[in-house]
């Protein structure tokens, strides 16, 4: 009998121990998962949190993860539906968020179902999603009502705009230029003869090079070794002359500004150099632009005393360096975020993306032209140009009727590919012109 109880009570222990082991384990891997989460290195977060949806498939806390990794990483944004859908089974209002305990989802798990749901343009379930976070919300959720409400109005404009949408002609850069990889941030002279653009790669980002001849993008060749660029990093901007490239990196995930330049008598690219503290701050620079007398920089950055969370700024070159930057102001920017900013080879016309300014949902691209010495209302270069989706970078040439655009469309060889679009800029900036009744709402929401 004694010996029996002795088995009993090891076999019980053993059992106990196991479990507390197998408890620490996944307590690791949500650290681990939480980790990158924090960096937002969705990619690296997302095989942890899989890992645990394995062990625990019914923690709704874990499908909410995995749903806001997924919705995060593009051309994979559709696999956050089923597990966003799996969050919405168990909802509290008193979410603890960055603990291995919690095992439901917070109410936020609908306006990112939500967000999914109009990527696919699956606008009544996404409306029916938004709708249910708004009713959770109290009448001091106001930041969250207003981040709701521009939902709402993003979806009335993303189906107007697709079902009216401009004419507009992709044509491909070509084998040599495109691969099975994602071919970003396409960056060119002003006499289209030189392209520098980001292959985001397996294990890194390279920075390559093409010529034009004859019409055709050459095989590119890639600098990194060259402008000794590592970690993560990608072109975001282009010297008139083709012969100063500007660069986004990511320095201990703080996103700075570098430069690179060409050599012609060497035919060699120097290795990249810091832009000053005038324009790179403690926060974030990640998109920048040269005017095309190159005496202005035009930059996005999140430093404290914007409108939003990103900002656009310029600063000028003088005779002894790059001036202070300047906000450019409640015109351009919004109470949301604005980002990547390029400017036309005349100067008179200024691109970026924006979430505010009535984006059809996401980022959107948008024009200001200069008038008078300002710039004026910006101008939605609408769908097929913008989608229900994140359109970051778009890169015009001469006054912008064409550009270069970073697409997944049918016709692509792998992910993102390079793409010349041709469109009639004129009449839709004519067309699109807002009514100045409506000037109020936009000061006020970003609209």
């Amino acid at each position: 009998m004694r010996k029996i109880l002795h088995l009993t009570i090891f076999s019980l222990l053993l059992t106990m121990s196991v479990q507390a082991q197998r408890a620490s384990y996944f307590r690791r891997l949500f650290v681990d998962a939480e980790y990158y989460f924090l960096y937002e290195d969705y990619r690296d977060a997302l095989p942890f949190y899989l890992e645990l949806h394995n062990a625990y498939p019914d923690n709704a806390n874990i499908s909410y993860r995995i749903g806001l990794c997924y919705l995060n990483i593009p051309n994979e944004k559709h696999k956050s539906i089923p597990f966003f859908e799996k969050a919405t089974k168990s909802i509290t209002q008193t979410y603890n968020e960055g603990y291995f305990t919690e095992t439901q989802a917070p109410r936020e798990v609908y306006l990112h179902y939500g967000r999914a749901l109009r990527i696919l343009n699956e606008f009544q379930k996404s409306n029916n999603a938004f709708a249910k976070y708004s009713s959770l919300l109290t009448d001091a959720d106001s930041i969250a009502k207003t981040i709701v409400g521009k939902e709402l109005m993003s979806l009335a404009l993303a189906q107007d705009y697709i079902e009216n949408p401009i004419a507009v002609k992709f044509t491909s850069a070509g084998r040599n230029v495109n691969t099975r990889f994602s071919e970003i941030n396409p960056v060119v002279s002003a006499d289209t003869s030189r392209m520098v653009y980001t292959s985001v790669q397996q294990f890194y980002s390279a920075i390559m090079v093409a010529n034009k001849r004859a019409k055709v993008w050459s095989f590119p060749l890639n600098i990194n070794s060259q402008i000794l660029a590592d970690g993560i990093i990608s072109t975001v901007g282009m010297s008139a002359d083709g012969f100063t490239v500007l660069f986004s990196r990511n320095d201990n995930d703080v996103f700075n500004l570098y430069t690179s330049k060409y050599d012609p008598v060497k035919d060699q690219w120097g290795s990249i150099s810091r832009l000053p503290k005038e324009i790179n701050s403690r926060n974030w620079e990640n998109y920048a632009s040269f005017s095309p007398t190159g005496d202005t920089i035009y930059f996005s950055s999140n430093r404290p005393g914007g409108s939003g969370g990103f900002d656009l700024y310029q600063s000028i070159r003088t005779p002894t360096g790059w001036s202070v930057a300047v906000n450019l102001g409640g015109v351009l920017n919004s109470p949301f975020d604005e980002i990547a900013p390029t400017v036309s080879s005349d100067g008179k016309r200024l691109f970026f993306s924006s979430k505010g300014h009535g984006s059809m949902g996401g980022y959107d691209i948008f024009v200001s032209e200069m008038v008078n010495g300002r710039w004026g209302r910006p101008v939605n270069l609408r769908y097929p140009i913008n989608t229900t989706d994140d359109d970051v970078f778009y890169f015009p040439i001469s006054n912008g009727s064409s550009g270069y655009v970073s697409r997944v469309l049918p016709q692509s060889f792998g992910e993102n590919d390079i793409y010349l679009l041709e469109f009639d800029l004129d009449s839709l900036i004519k067309a699109n012109r807002r009514p100045e009744f409506l000037s109020p709402l936009i000061d006020a929401t970003g609209y």
